[in-house]
Parts: structure tokens; C-alpha cells; sequence
């Protein structure tokens, strides 16, 4: 019976010393000024970052690896237009703008998950604006990328 009484008089008493932490907490926080309500802001950036950055990956991960759909056509066209190309300076081309968008979407992907941490501003930001450039399917990519860098930049405040 005593062990009883005295275990629950111990959890009052941490209760207690709980209850005048947390008070005093809340009082050095409303002496420091008033703390502004937290906005949902940086998660809606975060989630559209993150979808812009998976609509690039995918757009330039297929053309990368669709490299090889080049038909005799396309090359034909051209040279009826004047260019003198070949295959391989064409896929060497595709090549290329394939793995810089590859590159541009990475970032994106990792300014959304700063913002959905609400952590590192910067990253957010760096991320939104390198993913206009990641331009996914029908420029979707780059207007999600500008929408979450508006959003992420407008609310600064709630980053820590």
C-alpha cells in the first residue's frame, strides 16, 4: 500500500514540476513577443517540389533511355532541311540534355523535403528555382516548381 501512495505522490509531483516547465516556457515565449500561428505553406511547397522533381526525373529518364526510338525519318527531314547530322550526334545531343535535366530534377526533390522538414530556406529556394529549368511533360514540372518556390519564399518565417 505504501510503495502504491508513494509512486502515485511522485507522478503528482512530477506532474507538477511538468506543468511549471511548460509554464515557464510559455512565459519566456510571450515575453520574447507573440508567436505568429504556423502556416501550411512550406508542406504545399514541399509536395509540389517533390512532384516536379518526379515529373522531370521520369520526362528525361525516359528520353534518356528512349534514346535508341530514332528513326531513319527524323534524320531525313533534317537533311532535307539542310542540317547535316547524323544518328549518334543526335542521341549524343539527347544525351546530354538528358542528364543535365536529370541533374536539374534532383534538386527539386531535395528542396522539397527541406521544406517539408521546414528546415534549410535555402535549399528550398535553390530547389524551386532549379526546377524551372526540369520542364517534365507540357512544362508541368517548371509551374509546380514556380508555385512551391512562390510558396516557399513567402513563407520564410515558418522555416527553421
Amino acid at each position: 500500500m505504501d510503495e502504491s501512495i508513494d509512486k502515485s505522490t511522485l507522478n503528482q509531483q512530477e506532474e507538477t514540476k511538468i506543468d511549471k516547465d511548460s509554464s515557464s516556457i510559455e512565459e519566456v515565449s510571450s515575453t520574447q513577443g507573440e508567436s505568429k500561428p504556423v502556416s501550411n505553406k512550406p508542406i504545399i511547397a514541399g509536395v509540389l517540389l517533390i512532384v516536379a522533381g518526379i515529373l522531370g526525373l521520369s520526362t528525361w529518364g525516359l528520353l534518356l533511355f528512349g534514346i535508341q526510338a530514332i528513326n531513319t525519318t527524323v534524320i531525313q527531314t533534317l537533311q532535307e532541311q539542310g542540317l547535316n547530322v547524323t544518328v549518334e550526334q543526335i542521341s549524343m545531343m539527347l544525351n546530354i540534355c538528358a542528364t543535365l535535366g536529370i541533374i536539374f530534377s534532383i534538386f527539386p526533390l531535395i528542396g522539397g523535403v527541406t521544406s517539408l522538414q521546414r528546415k534549410r530556406w535555402g535549399f528550398s529556394i535553390l530547389g524551386g528555382v532549379l526546377g524551372l529549368f526540369t520542364i517534365g511533360p507540357m512544362f508541368l514540372a517548371s509551374i509546380l516548381s514556380l508555385v512551391g518556390l512562390i510558396l516557399a519564399a513567402v513563407s520564410k518565417q515558418d522555416y527553421k
